[in-house]
């Protein structure tokens, strides 16, 4: 019986494959592929090939995605047994970006791009495909790591005093989901004691493709930019007119050639409706580096706190350390 059992499986449809690069020719490792329906999603490996197997019989779509690249769907039906060979083409993505532009209309119809603006769309579809690498790993490969958290009181005399450090340990599972009106709450889960600490909410990967961050923001394509030394392309984001509560708004900044996610910068909107009536105003930048092939996670993280009244600024920074993964995760070099 189990022999039976054995040659059965092996006559079940399977769909292996390798992508690769248009340009080059060369295989595109760690792209995304996901066979629709229900089959699975994964990454390609180091070589760019990936294998479903023990699939029935059908017709299937399947999705190649790769970070720079135009992803690519493709209709396959599968016989009854056998392995299906197929090998997907990818292109480099060209966009025409416009020249950097300053001036921001009020956000009076958030939500997100959509075919009205081909450049924005492109690189905003390239920005979620950060948020969709860290999903797929997150899930795939979960870890845990360290944030070193040192804050600094900057006095009248613009001196500032000893730095207070503590360590808060993270899980990738974790996400606190952004929410109108909860940009800035209460303390949770290892940030401390919610009865006298709370905790502000600034743009992060899962907000990319978090429906409630979309549909209440408006986004534009500020064009190339320099941040840090760097020629990075930017894409703004706030909040809309009519919220009435703190919220955040802000720019990602993206590699050009890759499309990379590298830096968020974000400041709190509205500080006075947050609950922290002696805030003036508090900015954020936070660096990015990948912690898997095109798979970012937040470096570090300074964050500027300006008071109505009392101490004259607050400096704070977050340090990412000791990442660690439960099982091996793909290369880091890709």
């Amino acid at each position: 019986m189990l022999l039976v059992l054995a040659h059965l499986a092996l006559q079940q449809p399977a769909l292996r494959g390798t992508i690769v690069s248009a340009e080059s020719e060369q295989p595109l490792g760690y792209s995304i592929v996901t066979l629709h329906p229900n089959a699975g999603e994964q990454f390609a490996d180091a070589g760019g090939t990936f294998a479903f197997t023990a699939l029935s019989a059908g017709t299937y779509l399947l999705s190649a995605r790769q970070i720079g690249y135009t992803p690519v769907d493709t209709q396959i039906v599968l016989p009854e047994e056998g392995t299906t060979m197929v090998r997907i083409v990818l292109r480099h993505l060209a966009i025409e970006l416009p020249p950097v532009t300053i001036a921001a209309m009020p956000c009076t119809n958030p939500g997100p791009p959509d075919a009205s603006n081909p450049a924005l769309l492109a690189v905003f579809d390239q920005l979620q495909e950060n948020a969709r690498r860290y999903a797929l790993l997150a899930d795939s490969y979960p870890f845990q790591y360290t944030l070193e958290l040192s804050d600094r009181t900057v006095n009248q005399r613009g001196d500032t005093g000893k730095p207070e450090i503590r360590n808060l340990r993270f899980s990738s599972s974790d996400n606190h989901p952004y929410k109108v009106g909860r940009v800035v709450e209460p303390a949770f889960g290892p940030w401390g004691d919610p009865a006298t600490t709370v905790v502000i909410h600034t743009a992060d990967l899962q907000d990319l493709t978090n429906v409630d961050f979309l549909k209440h923001h408006c986004f534009r394509l500020a064009g190339t930019d320099t941040l840090a030394a760097d020629t990075l392309v930017r894409i703004d984001f706030e909040p809309a007119k009519r919220i009435a509560t703190a919220d955040m708004a802000g720019s990602a900044y993206l590699d050009p050639s890759t499309y990379e996610l590298r830096y968020t910068m974000t400041s709190l909107t509205r500080p006075e409706r947050s609950g922290m009536a002696d805030v003036r105003a508090m900015t954020f930048l936070t660096r990015f580096r990948n912690i898997a092939p095109g798979v970012p996670l937040q470096d570090s993280l300074a964050v500027v706190t300006l008071y109505r009244y009392g101490p004259r600024a607050k400096i704070g920074t977050q340090r990412t350390v000791d990442v660690r993964f439960k099982r091996p995760p793909p290369s880091a070099a890709p």
